[in-house]
């Protein structure tokens, strides 16, 4: 079941296939994650007011398919998820 999640939880799941915050990018409340897809180096900005705040279904889905972290490239929902 899809559902959103913190930021804070996105977050960790993201980093657990190489993907990090940049710590300089984005300004104010955009966030910057970064990571590397078949030797590409990949940004994705999103807004975050706070490490609480909840990124909606298509936001997630969206940061997934830019890192090439879909069905069709191996990562099930579950395997995201950490279940």
């Amino acid at each position: 079941m899809k559902k959103p999640l913190k930021y804070r939880e996105l977050r960790r799941r993201l980093k657990r296939y190489g993907i990090e915050e940049s710590k300089v990018r984005g300004k104010g409340s955009e966030r910057m994650f970064v990571g590397f897809v078949g030797g590409r180096r990949i940004t994705y900005p999103t807004k975050c007011h706070n490490e609480g705040d909840k990124k909606p279904t298509p936001v997630i889905e969206a940061i997934r398919r830019a890192f090439g972290l879909t069905e069709e490239n191996g990562v099930t929902d579950k395997d995201f998820s950490g279940k």
